[in-house]
Order: C-alpha cells, then sequence, then structure tokens
C-alpha cells in the first residue's frame, strides 16, 4: 500500500515540476514559483514515508524547489540568469540512485556502457586502456537514455549533471555560454562526475542550418568544454550527450564522441521487464501480462510506464472518487483505497497512451547508425 501511495505521489512531483518549467520557459515566473513550492510539499510528503537512507535526498530536494519558487518569484531578467542559486538549479547536481535492475531490457547498450564507461576507472590498466570520456546515446523518445546514465553514474559513485536544454537556453543575451562554462568548472571540480546534457541538438545543432552567432557560441563553448577535461588524462569527468535527432547534431561535435550508442524501442522480452518493473506491488490479480506484452509492441519504455501508471490510476480513480479534491495535510492521513487490476483498466489506459514513435522514424535511426555510428 505504501509503495502505491509512493508512486501516486512520486506523479504528482514530476506533474508539478513539469508545469513549472513549462511556465517559467513561457515568462510566467510567478505561476512557475507556485509549482516549485507544490513540489516542494511533496517532497517532504515523501520524505517522511522514506527510508533514512532516502529521506535526506527528499528533503534536499525539497529545499532545492522551495529555493528556486522564491529565486523566480523575487528576482528577474539578467540578474537572475546571472545568479549562483539560478546556475545550480539549472544544473541539477544529484547522487543517483539508480541501478542496472531498474532499467528493464537494453542489455547491448548496458554492456556497451559498462564497458565504454566503468572499465577505464580501473587503477590497476595497462597505458593502453585509455578512458571513453564522451559518449552519445541516440534513439527514439523515451527508451531510457536518461536512466542509462543515471545508472552509469551510479555505479562509479560519481556526482550526477542533469544539464537540460530547456535550462541551459537561457532568453538572456549572451548567458547560456556562461552557464555551459560554470557546469563543466563546477564537473572537474567534484570528480568523479558524469555530465549528462540531454536534447543535445537544441545545443548544437549543424551549423549548415544557419544558426545565430548566440548559438554559435553555445555551441563553441560545449566544444571547448568537452576537450578540456579529454586533455587531462587523469580527470575522471565523463560526458553523455543524449539526442532523439542525431541527424541535427553539428558535424564537429558529433565528432568529439568516442562511443555512438543506439538505444531502440524495447523489444518483448525487454517490455515485459519494463511492465513488471512499474506493476511492482500491484495486486495483478488475472490480469494477462503476455497479453500486455503484445499490445505494447511499439511502445517505448516511458510510453510503458505511461501506460501502466494510467492503468493503475484508472483502479485508484474508481476505488477512491473523492482523491482530487484532497488537500495535502488531508493525504498525510488518508488511507488509499485499491483493487486487483483488471484488464479493464489497460484497456482504458491504451485508449489514452499511444506509441510516440512511427516505424519510419525507428527505420530513420537504423539507418543512421549504419552510417555514422
Amino acid at each position: 500500500m505504501g509503495e502505491l501511495r509512493d508512486n501516486i505521489l512520486r506523479q504528482q512531483l514530476q506533474a508539478e515540476l513539469e508545469e513549472a518549467k513549462e511556465l517559467e520557459s513561457k515568462g510566467k515566473d510567478k505561476e512557475a514559483g507556485v509549482h516549485y513550492v507544490k513540489a516542494a510539499e511533496i517532497s517532504r510528503m515523501l520524505a517522511y514515508n522514506a527510508p533514512r537512507v532516502d529521506a535526506d535526498d527528499f528533503f534536499d530536494a525539497a529545499h532545492q524547489y522551495e529555493s528556486m519558487g522564491n529565486i523566480i518569484k523575487t528576482t528577474t531578467g539578467y540578474a537572475r540568469a546571472s545568479s549562483p542559486d539560478m546556475i545550480d538549479h539549472l544544473i541539477v547536481t544529484q547522487k543517483p540512485k539508480t541501478k542496472w535492475d531498474d532499467i528493464g531490457g537494453l542489455e547491448d547498450a548496458k554492456r556497451t556502457l559498462k564497458e565504454a564507461i566503468i572499465l577505464p576507472f580501473i587503477k590497476e590498466r595497462p597505458v593502453f586502456v585509455r578512458m571513453t570520456k564522451s559518449v552519445l546515446l541516440y534513439g527514439p523518445p523515451g527508451t531510457g537514455k536518461t536512466m542509462l546514465a543515471k545508472a552509469s553514474s551510479n555505479t562509479l559513485s560519481a556526482t550526477f549533471f542533469e544539464a537540460k536544454a530547456s535550462g541551459l537556453l537561457s532568453k538572456y543575451f549572451g548567458e547560456s555560454s556562461k552557464i555551459i562554462d560554470a557546469l563543466f568548472s563546477k564537473a572537474r571540480k567534484m570528480q568523479p562526475s558524469l555530465i549528462f546534457m540531454d536534447e543535445i541538438d537544441s545545443l548544437a545543432p549543424s551549423r549548415d542550418t544557419g544558426i545565430d552567432e548566440s548559438s554559435r557560441r553555445v555551441l563553441a563553448q560545449i566544444l571547448q568544454g568537452i576537450e578540456g577535461f579529454e586533455t587531462g588524462p587523469e580527470d575522471k569527468v565523463i560526458f553523455i550527450g543524449a539526442t532523439n535527432k542525431p541527424w541535427d547534431l553539428d558535424d564537429a561535435l558529433l565528432s568529439r564522441f568516442q562511443k555512438k550508442v543506439y538505444i531502440p524501442l524495447p523489444d518483448e522480452k525487454s517490455r515485459k521487464s519494463i511492465l513488471e518493473i512499474h506493476m511492482k506491488g500491484a495486486d495483478l490479480g488475472e490480469l494477462d501480462m503476455q497479453k500486455l506484452v503484445e499490445r505494447s509492441d511499439g511502445y517505448s519504455g516511458r510510453d510503458i510506464a505511461s501506460l501502466c501508471q494510467e492503468a493503475i490510476l484508472n483502479m485508484v480513480r474508481e476505488k477512491n472518487p473523492d482523491l482530487d479534491g484532497m488537500t495535502s495535510s488531508k493525504l498525510e492521513t488518508y488511507k488509499l483505497r485499491t483493487r486487483p487490476m483488471e484488464q479493464a483498466d489497460f484497456d482504458s489506459a491504451f485508449k489514452k497512451i499511444k506509441p510516440t514513435s512511427k516505424p519510419e522514424s525507428v527505420r530513420r535511426y537504423e539507418e543512421w547508425g549504419r552510417q555514422f555510428a
């Protein structure tokens, strides 16, 4: 019961953060601040029910969300973009707890990453075994690229920097390159560290597309940052970029990646594993899991996670019709009512959750990989 409650709170937390970032990107700072504060409240609720080893992380996150809410409500413009607090917010630093077993399938990708990233960290190694310091993960949206990066960082006990394009692309002229410089500088100070830059095609599009001067400076700063820790053989800083559009990347940046790893849509075995991960703790009753595996063909890992969440929420809504009107204080003492999962819950979910990738786009990834990876 507690695990199901935590899953619902985590979904609410994610929804609040996504809404806050969406509003912030539109310049609606006060509204965004409200959602950051709500995210802080939910994070504290998770902390109170978490094992002691995890509670501190939730409390730290709550403090970060609350601080961010106050920052964007009380500062504006250039001053905010330049502030150290803002840079710390845009460059999310954490010690990830994601393990390889938390990721369903992707065995080939896991093995490639382990070989590329973990082996060179062994101190007693021949001089010809060199570190892989830059890896590109490419493939359809929602296939597990972020989780793979976090699992890599966890294995190395490294500080994890998750730098998203939406945060690094400052709306204040000239600030993006400063933020990226701060990112690489901080990663060097806190090594061993791993920088994960998602949506890297947004930050470093091909110069053949006629990008503006500001974008050129951002690209130059990224290239300079990668080259900076590549020149220090003992520096333990790894850069992982992820993209859903590898064909849009600038050639100079593409050449910097020592490894290019394709993260495909999950196969049948992987889909079964992903379903089991996201349905863990739920009473499956007489649910036909093999039928779900077959119906989810073409779905990404994220699609399957959304599918499971929607099916679970369908059950939760039925048994708790007043849940959406409850305050956070009432949720503290409310005992969630549940029942075994039914096929109808997933029938409803399949109507709402559709695969995000088309067969033709999958073929394009495979063709690009044959040519460039």
